[in-house]
């Protein structure tokens, strides 16, 4: 074998060595997220959240409809999204024409990864629609949201706020 040959090998297999060695990636076991993006087409929406899980419980089977997770409990749904208005430079919990706050709730589908590492880093994208703001009102031309995420736990990420949003 020429020399060569016997720097590479020796090379590679350390390189095997010690990529063997690097402990996986370890988030908290409550879910954190990052406001990543806005993008509006006419009157929908796309927002965008990136995410970790240290245990990977996060998201729901369509099936998942037993309590905590039925249609009577907050946590039927696992991504909250409130939607403010900024009204003479403060802002305020955008109403629809009944008085109630408006929300946008989703369920996010069950994202657990096989194996021993449920360590989970990622993006979530929703599709804000009808209507990303509400074209009932005089002052939704300025608007935010804030977003939280739940996991199956039922610990609550931190709340993150989308950028101002100028219509």
């Amino acid at each position: 074998m020429n020399s060569f040959l016997k720097i590479v090998l020796i090379i590679v297999g350390l390189g095997v060595l010690f990529s063997s060695c690097l402990k996986p990636k370890t988030y908290s076991e409550i879910p954190a997220i990052e406001f990543k993006d806005f993008v509006a087409y006419g009157d929908t929406a796309y927002l965008t959240i990136s995410f970790t899980d240290g245990d990977g419980d996060v998201g729901l089977a369509e099936y998942e409809t037993q309590p905590p997770y039925d249609t009577g409990s907050i946590f039927y749904y696992n991504l909250f999204i409130n939607y403010y208005e900024k009204v003479n430079c403060v802002w305020q919990q955008g109403t629809n024409d009944i008085g109630e706050p408006i929300k946008f709730n989703y369920r996010v589908p069950y994202l657990t990864p096989e194996g021993n590492n449920k360590a989970l880093k990622g993006e979530i994208r929703v599709k804000l629609s009808p209507s990303y703001y509400n074209p009932l009102s005089s002052d939704s031309d300025t608007i935010k949201y804030d977003i939280q995420l739940a996991d199956r736990a039922l610990q609550l990420s931190n709340i993150v706020e989308s950028n101002e949003i100028v219509r």
